[in-house]
């Protein structure tokens, strides 16, 4: 395991450096004037020529990626134009709230995920299994923003049992239950459709698992068949979806940006959306490249993980 775990480690630095090459070279290649779209039409010749010197779009590409790079060694990603703050403030400030909610849908999505894939797995070409792959199928072929506003249309606006927006109540204390209450949609939104794929390879890994020899020696031996399918086969399970849970991280991080939007939901990728409209260069930089370090991170976390509970994969 520590050998597998510093080969992991050693890899890590030269994927961040590739991640804040992309970004970098991504936001150089948007077309259009950032300090005209930030200053607007009529501004002066010298104030869009300060402005571009502040955002150092009067150096070269080279000297202009070079100096982020060394800003970041120094934990500083700028200042905010628009804001007129520093930009890791700012997504430091917003990272929380889109790390609760995309754990949040995570840790759902994994649950439905895995109990639809065992479920239909134990019930393998019976009508039960034909209506959770049905399910399983549908979570996967409804967007996520569709599906969001779906819910805030049924259980905000019709049924009024959930609130529709924000992270708080905006009159009265704000505790843990309300927070709770104003999770459920936004994160339900995105671990249904994340449940989904969960749930349909998960189904495919189960059946493999359940049809393995020991597992069959198991089962001639008395062992109940729950004891069979909850203590043995979901290490088995676990260990295959590991990589595919990993992914399913990613993608909740990158959907946080639309349904934050959808729900109002004072995150990072609102705040993106935010900077987005007004060209504001390094603060979008900032936002995305901390998103891809996390959507890293998670996948070595996952990678780590699918090694405990299989060890046979540290040879790959």
């Amino acid at each position: 395991m520590s050998g597998y775990l510093v080969r992991r480690l050693l890899l890590l630095p030269p994927v961040l450096l590739g991640v804040a090459l992309v970004v970098f070279t991504v936001m150089s290649l948007v077309p259009g004037d950032p300090a005209l779209a930030i200053l607007g039409p009529y501004a002066t010749p010298e104030r869009l020529a300060a402005l571009r010197s502040e955002l150092g779009l009067d150096q070269p590409w080279l000297l202009r990626f070079l100096g982020w790079l060394g800003g970041l060694a120094r934990g500083d990603l700028g200042h905010s134009v628009a804001l007129e703050r520093p930009v890791l403030a700012l997504v430091l400030e917003r990272l929380g709230p889109t790390l609760l909610l995309a754990g949040s849908a995570l840790l759902l999505g994994t649950l439905l995920g895995l109990a639809a894939g065992l479920t239909a797995a134990r019930h393998h070409n019976r009508p039960l299994d034909r209506w959770v792959t049905l399910g399983i199928l549908l979570g996967i072929s409804v967007p996520a923003f569709w599906l969001g506003l779906a819910l805030i249309l049924i259980f905000a606006v019709w049924l009024g049992w959930l609130p529709a927006s924000g992270m708080g109540s905006v009159w009265g204390t704000s505790g843990a239950l309300d927070l709770a209450r104003h999770l459920v949609l936004p994160a339900s939104s995105l671990a249904l459709v994340a449940g989904g794929v969960i749930g349909r390879l998960g189904r495919g890994a189960a059946i493999e698992v359940l049809a393995a020899p020991a597992l069959q020696m198991a089962r001639a031996r008395g062992i109940a068949e729950y004891r069979l399918l909850l203590v043995h086969g979901l290490r088995g399970v676990l260990a295959r979806l590991a990589p595919v849970i990993g992914l399913q991280a990613g993608f909740l991080l990158g959907g946080a940006v639309y349904i934050e939007t959808i729900f109002q939901w004072p995150g990072l990728g609102r705040l993106l959306v935010d900077a987005i409209a007004a060209r504001d260069l390094l603060l979008v930089q900032g936002g995305v490249l901390v998103l891809a370090t996390a959507y890293v991170l998670v996948n070595l976390v996952t990678d780590l993980l699918q090694h405990v509970l299989d060890p046979r994969t540290g040879g790959r």
